[in-house]
């Protein structure tokens, strides 16, 4: 009689143990913590499949205190997870880095600090930057991007078991099962739902490279750490990294290869951009005048496009044939056309 109570004494210390081990089990799913970055990976239009992808990879810091020069890759994700897991190929693939902070226990990081990719026009050419923002404005983007977070979060504990997609640091989302959690629904625009604008919250393009039909050719997106431009008492902010007020601090590029890997390297900040030159335009006929402050040095490039275009990166809008150097003095870009429908921006670096 002792030896039988003795063995259901085992076995019913045994079942806790057990029902434990399945909690623990169901409890890895998808988590993040202030400053990290999140890896979306989707398709648009057309294109669109079943699923989405989105990984955290990891603090803002491992990439921003990276050594200079330095290259390593980018975990928390396979091919596998993406080919065939996720999307039946990487053609037509956009991705995007993002993320944000608020809190202390960044010291000398302002709230509302942003990490956001800029595409690059092409492989060997780095992107045009990123502008800083007041901070009303990246306290509203700060709101998409923590949303595309907390979404994971939900379809991964909504779905509860852990797996190969669904993990501390990758949950595939399913689209039919969570039209209202996707990473779509926050990083996507407005008016144009293929481009990366975290809708139209960012005012400075689209975020997200796209993968080509037949990708065969590595693509890469710069990351650049932007703080706002003022407190919340209205003073200006100066990013000790650049010393300046205005430019998004260039960080170094993700680069996206066709087996499905992807790595880092930290690259030297190029020298400040001049600041954003704030413009004057008076008409005369079918002439526009274009009138700017300048900096001694800089380069300025006129560009220009339709209200229809405003939502296309500047780089992919038309561009004057000349530049202006930069002396101190105003200076003016003439425009001639007939259009009656022409927007105008001028780029300095």
């Amino acid at each position: 009689m002792n030896k039988k109570r003795l063995i259901c004494s085992r076995v019913m210390w045994a079942l806790p143990a057990l029902l434990a081990l399945i909690q623990t089990g169901e409890a890895q799913t998808f988590a993040y913590q202030n400053n990290d970055l999140v890896l979306g990976f989707r398709k648009t239009g057309v294109y669109q499949e079943n699923h989405e992808t989105v990984v955290n990879i990891g603090q803002a810091s491992n990439y921003v205190n990276a050594a200079i020069g330095t290259s390593f890759p980018v975990s928390n994700f396979s091919l596998s997870q993406l080919v065939p897991g996720s999307f039946s190929s990487l053609n037509h693939l956009s991705w995007s880095v993002v993320g944000w902070y608020t809190g202390t226990n960044y010291p000398g990081y302002p709230t509302y600090t942003l990490w956001v990719t800029v595409p690059r026009p092409s492989i060997g050419v780095q992107s045009a930057g990123a502008t800083r923002l007041d901070r009303g404005t990246q306290q509203t983007t700060r709101a998409q991007i923590a949303s595309i977070f907390s979404g994971a979060r939900f379809v991964s504990s909504d779905v509860g078991t852990s797996n190969e997609f669904n993990t501390p640091y990758l949950v595939r989302e399913g689209i039919a099962a969570y039209p209202s959690h996707i990473l779509s629904v926050f990083m996507q625009g407005v008016i144009d739902k293929t481009l990366g604008t975290l809708q139209d919250t960012w005012p400075e393009g689209n975020l997200e490279v796209t993968t080509p039909a037949s990708f065969s050719t590595a693509v890469r997106s710069d990351l650049y750490e932007v703080r706002p431009i003022a407190d919340q008492n209205g003073n200006p902010i100066v990013d000790p990294h650049t010393g300046t007020s205005s430019s998004g601090y260039y960080v170094g590029y993700f680069q996206f290869n066709s087996d499905g890997t992807m790595t880092f390297t930290r690259e030297a900040a190029a020298a400040p951009l001049p600041p954003a030159p704030v413009l004057s335009i008076s008409r005369l006929g079918t002439s526009s005048t274009v009138s700017f402050a300048t900096t001694n040095g800089a380069t300025y490039t006129l560009y220009y496009t339709n209200t229809a275009g405003l939502n296309a990166p500047v780089a992919n809008w038309f561009s004057s044939p000349t530049t202006i150097t930069g002396d101190g003095n105003t200076k003016s870009f003439l425009d001639t056309s007939t259009d009656t429908d022409r927007v105008y921006r001028v780029g300095a670096h």
